[in-house]
């Protein structure tokens, strides 16, 4: 048996020894574990960066970590405070408590980001135009309960400064208003309340129940929408506390003139410039012959009856003629 090996494998004493080393340092970096490593990563930062080792070996404790400081120009310090207008924040916080002071901050949030995600050419170009605009939040309807109360807090909320859910309301507001809170809506552009069911809430998209409200991203218009005319909030306010709070009148363009007769039972309407003009009999009663008007036409000319003939009787002979 001795002999059937001699010759075929020496052993090799160098790759041997290599081998030994290798598994000798593997051992060794198994060992040293996760402090070693760190150790290892802080000497390889110090080499790259000098001024770090230097102001650590001084005993400066500006240095937190291994990273430089971040570049000038970029601190917290050097952002704009945001300036508030405070009409429209008496306004929302106003809004908000009368529509979801029953919900907490959560259900409050919520409807502050839906009006404040309505600004723009659909609902109205300000936030006083998408609140007072008519029939958008139930507490600014005519006839609601609560809106005697929200239109003194929206111009004075001295009385009730201390509430708790005031103060949380006008919390809110600021924070919607200044970018700093999280719409928990997702961008929702209408809500209801989970006791009733609009009309709309069928074809809404995107719905969300939070709380007691229902959100939905959008409710898609069966037709153009024209922007709402601007609202000024002072002045609405005063108005509608001395009770001549101004009604909604149609734009120039749509409005109607007076009637003008049925064509196949469908009423038809005169221009608008026709109102509250003259008649014709009105303005030349002696030279306008009021039935002129009735007389028939074709091509613009005056149907011309054809007058009678006269006709001859004929005449028979009778039994007793000469």
């Amino acid at each position: 048996m001795a002999v059937r090996w001699i010759g075929l494998t020496r052993p090799n004493k160098k790759n041997h020894r290599a081998r030994k080393d290798a598994h000798s340092l593997k051992h060794s970096l198994h060992a040293l574990g996760a402090g070693g490593v760190l150790v290892l990563a802080a000497a390889m930062n110090f080499a790259l960066y000098p001024d770090a080792l230097a102001a650590v070996v001084s005993g400066e404790r500006s240095i937190v970590g291994f990273v430089p400081e971040e570049p000038a120009g970029r601190t917290v310090s050097d952002q704009q405070p945001v300036v508030l207008n405070e009409d429209e924040v008496r306004l929302l916080a106003a809004t908000v408590w009368g529509e979801a002071r029953s919900e907490g901050e959560d259900g409050m949030r919520a409807v502050a980001h839906v009006m404040v995600n309505r600004v723009g050419p659909r609902f109205g170009e300000d936030l006083s135009t998408v609140i007072l605009s008519p029939k958008q939040f139930s507490v600014w309807n005519r006839g609601d309960p609560n809106r005697r109360t929200v239109v003194n807090l929206a111009r004075d909320p001295s009385s009730i400064a201390t509430d708790p859910e005031w103060a949380v309301a006008d919390r809110v507001a600021r924070e919607v208003l200044s970018g700093q809170s999280v719409d928990p809506t997702g961008g929702a552009l209408f809500y209801h309340t989970r006791g009733v069911r609009p009309r709309w809430a069928r074809i809404g998209e995107g719905r969300q129940v939070l709380g007691q409200h229902i959100f939905y991203s959008d409710v898609p218009d069966p037709g153009v929408r024209d922007t709402p005319r601007l609202i000024d909030v002072a002045q609405y306010l005063g108005q509608a506390i001395t009770g001549g709070e101004p009604r909604t009148q149609r734009a120039s363009s749509s409005r109607r003139g007076p009637r003008a007769g049925r064509v196949n039972g469908v009423i038809q309407y005169a221009p608008a410039s026709a109102a509250r003009q003259a008649l014709p009999s009105e303005t030349n009663a002696t030279t306008v012959d009021v039935n002129g008007a009735a007389a028939p036409t074709m091509n613009g000319a005056p149907v011309v009856r054809p007058s009678p003939v006269d006709t001859v009787t004929p005449t028979t002979a009778g039994a007793g003629a000469p």
